[in-house]
């Protein structure tokens, strides 16, 4: 039904909302106690930070119910989706009127401008995650025309899509981060940043396949004969996340994550994790890139289209 993907859909936006909300008021409470900045301040941005994640928790378990809503009619459905919304919005506002007060606090000399970066750029990660509340009664409408269909003209939704969860677009999205960042590293050869430049093309187009790619990218540390990777490959139509060691002339890998056309293997909370290593390892300049390539032809598929509306109509774990 319509109004369920819909509602499937939001569902998976708000998930990732909450995430950010939680990821960046963690980031800040780590960062505070290092900077200038009046007693009375330091304690407003503690609340909001709390706040945050107190959204994040309300909102993921109100998730977690999503399957008894589905259950319901539309009418159901639909002040669910309000309820979750209206707790994101009330704290897109608190974030907002926290930011105003920071910005008084550096222009008037009594916080340090790094206070402002820090509470701003959070707030961005967070609004730019804002969903948008879908319209139910438009969503039953466009069901209804589309109940009378042949079964051959309903839409297919799972051709040349790996078996993603709707849940794993946030931890691909800072994956896609991270190799943006590659990318402005200025030891890299011309060849690497065109090689990279594909590899990129493939990771915002999932979560579907791109036909012929077949990559890896890798950041590795080398030290005293020993070293350690991590990775992330597309290859057959499998997308892998993987790490591995080199000690004393033995090999240890571990694949994280991996999923395929129809199957997955790891959880979010898995490639999450991942991600976060991942990035913390492509900002150390003391690992070197190593792009593996060994595609059939060269890449030709620039004009592919992407559909990042398909996360939210994928199925999720959490649901």
């Amino acid at each position: 039904m319509k109004s369920q993907q819909y509602a499937r859909q939001f569902a998976a936006e708000a998930h990732a909302c909450a995430m950010q909300m939680m990821e960046n008021a963690a980031y800040i409470q780590k960062q505070l106690p290092a900077l200038d900045m009046p007693e009375r301040l330091r304690v407003q941005i503690e609340e909001l930070c709390a706040g945050l994640i107190a959204t994040k928790h309300d909102v993921v378990h109100e998730i977690g119910e999503l399957d008894g809503f589905l259950a319901s009619p539309p009418y159901q459905i639909e002040p669910w989706m309000e309820r979750l919304h209206r707790w994101i919005k009330e704290s897109v506002v608190s974030i907002d009127r926290c930011v105003q007060v920071v910005d008084e606090a550096v222009t008037n000399g009594t916080a340090s401008a790094l206070v402002l970066l820090l509470v701003t750029e959070s707030a961005t990660n967070i609004m730019n995650g804002v969903p948008t509340l879908p319209d139910i009664e438009t969503a039953a409408e466009d069901e209804s025309e589309h109940d009378d269909l042949p079964e051959d003209e309903e839409e297919d939704t799972d051709d040349g899509c790996y078996g993603f969860y709707s849940e794993d677009s946030y931890p691909v999205g800072q994956l896609a981060d991270a190799i943006h960042g590659i990318m402005e590293r200025p030891e890299l050869s011309t060849e690497d940043v065109a090689q990279l430049r594909v590899f990129l093309v493939a990771m915002e187009r999932l979560p579907l396949v791109t036909p012929g790619v077949r990559m890896s990218v890798g950041l590795r540390l080398d030290q005293g004969g020993e070293s350690d990777w991590i990775e992330i490959r597309m290859e057959d139509d499998t997308f892998t996340l993987g790490r591995g060691s080199w000690i004393d002339g033995d090999a240890d890998t571990e694949t994280v994550f991996e999923v395929g056309p129809g199957y997955r293997d790891g959880d979010a909370f898995q490639a999450s994790n991942f991600a976060q290593s991942f990035l913390s390892c492509a900002e150390d300049v003391c690992r070197e890139v190593v792009i593996d390539d060994s595609s059939d032809e060269p890449f030709n598929g620039w004009d592919l289209e992407k559909d990042k509306g398909r996360w939210g109509k994928l199925p999720s774990s959490f649901l």
